[in-house]
């Protein structure tokens, strides 16, 4: 069934219990995904539990078609309800296949499922069946207006105590636009730069518009490039060297851990959006020069299930960063590391 645009909120914060699948597509990749996340956490208690929450991706359905079926079949060894998310990069017919046969009843459905996709074509099979099924919600993901982004940033904000100066949401706007993901890339780096609730000196509430051009400073993304390159582009040695300098200018090793983030969220939306120059522009990269060449490197060394690696590895550092207490710039260069030894040409053959 196709979800209205005006219920899509509602719907992710309180799916009913009669729909066993959702599919949420569209061309804003990163609204697609934090959309997804959402979903999980209102579906399950925990969305990080191994035991009950299964993740397939297109190659793991294209080596072994049964694979979705099996997932979704499956009983709980622990209790508590069981979730399959499921990652394409574009349309897939076995999986408009198994929403048909799910919808008729021809198949066990011990969990439920979540597919996220790119931007389908109305006549793309996996949307068409979405969209007839009763058992499943199809959910479109469109780019957000500059207001509906601005809000996004008033909400994070408000939450560590922060708020915009008018001037500054004049100035902050066009760092917004486009991707969701790339969007709360950018204020989150923004509250980084002022300072959490917790570590802020009293009085120190308001974002100017000097905040922003400071975080945008093409002394600090210089610095940033050189690590992300590096690590990203398989060269260990290169990338321990640019990220030692910056700790010694005063960056912070979660800046270069949000910025990593960001850019593997490039990296997905490029590949998600097919990979030409259009898709590049529209994600954000660089377009001429050795910034898009060092862009396009990591292109190509991550994609599919090492990039999905990536991205979860990333993740597991900010927890560990956030729970432990261990210390940040031994966590986020321990991950540099071993992305750049995973990214290295001798890793890839």
């Amino acid at each position: 069934m196709k979800v209205q645009p005006r219920d899509a909120e509602r719907v992710i914060d309180r799916p009913g219990p009669d729909a066993r699948a959702f599919l949420l597509y569209g061309p804003d990749t990163g609204l697609v995904r934090e959309r997804a996340a959402r979903l999980a956490r209102a579906l399950t208690d925990d969305p990080d539990d191994p035991f009950n929450v299964s993740r397939l991706n297109e190659e793991d359905i294209k080596a072994d078609p049964a694979a979705l079926a099996d997932a979704m079949a499956a009983l709980s060894l622990t209790g508590g309800d069981r979730l399959v998310r499921v990652r394409l990069s574009g349309d897939m017919a076995a999986a408009g296949e198994f929403l048909a046969a799910l919808d008729a009843g021809t198949v066990p459905a011990e969990a439920r499922l979540i597919i996220e996709a790119g931007d389908l074509k109305k006549g793309s099979k996996l949307r068409k069946a979405a969209e007839a099924a009763r058992a499943c919600l199809a959910i479109a993901c469109y780019s957000d207006a500059a207001r509906d982004l601005l809000e996004l940033a008033d909400a994070l904000m408000a939450e560590e105590g922060l708020r915009l100066e008018p001037d500054a949401r004049a100035a902050l706007a066009p760092y917004l636009e486009g991707d969701r993901a790339l969007a709360r890339g950018e204020i989150e780096k923004l509250i980084l730069y002022k300072g959490l609730k917790v570590q802020r000196p009293d009085g120190e509430d308001a974002v100017t518009r000097a905040d922003i051009a400071a975080i945008s400073a093409a002394g600090s993304e210089a610095a940033m490039d050189q690590i992300l390159d590096a690590a990203l582009g398989g060269e260990p040695g290169r990338a321990d060297r640019a990220y030692q300098r910056a700790l010694g200018s005063g960056l912070s090793p979660v800046g270069v851990l949000r910025a990593l983030q960001r850019r593997l969220d490039q990296f997905d939306l490029v590949h998600a959006s097919g990979g030409d120059p259009q898709a590049m522009m529209r994600a954000g990269a660089p377009r001429f020069g050795p910034p898009a060449d060092a862009f396009k490197q990591g292109l190509r060394a991550w994609r599919g299930r090492r990039l999905d690696q990536a991205r979860q590895r990333a993740f597991e550092a900010e927890r560990a960063v956030k729970r432990t207490g261990a210390p940040g710039e031994a966590i986020v260069g321990d991950l540099l590391a071993r992305l750049a030894l995973a990214a290295a040409p001798q890793s890839r053959r």
